[in-house]
């Protein structure tokens, strides 16, 4: 019985030892905060970008995703922004928004306001929903 406890113990061992490590993770690029935003300018740059016309005019969603209220935190909206996702959706995706084509500023601008706009109303207090 010592016997098959020890080669059950050793295969584990060498079993353990077998397996790949993970790969090393690569460290983020350090981000430099972006500049408060003020979410009147915010909306106007979201519209003018034509955000609206996939994420909806109060970000709510349709063929994009929903932005608001809460959208995620800011250096993922950052990133996200910068980078695009292609392929999600009806028109072909998320474009990308380098700094080229919309500054660290209205950057800002776009994500107060989306922090501005608020939840919907229930619906049971929704004077458009009463008879």
């Amino acid at each position: 019985m010592k016997t098959l406890t020890g080669v059950v113990l050793l295969a584990a061992t060498l079993g353990a030892q077998a397996q790949p490590s993970a790969p090393a993770r690569t460290p983020l690029p350090a981000q430099t905060p972006l500049p408060r935003g003020d979410a009147a300018r915010g909306r106007v740059a979201y519209m003018n970008a034509g955000c609206y016309t996939c994420h909806g005019t109060v970000g709510q969603g349709g063929a994009g995703a929903r932005l608001a209220p809460k959208p995620r935190a800011q250096a993922g909206f950052a990133a996200y922004l910068r980078s695009g996702r292609r392929g999600w959706s009806v028109a072909g995706g998320m474009p990308a928004y380098p700094p080229g084509i919309l500054s660290d500023v209205a950057l800002a601008d776009l994500y107060a306001y989306l922090m501005s706009i608020p939840p919907p109303l229930p619906a049971a207090e929704n004077p458009l929903l009463k008879d």
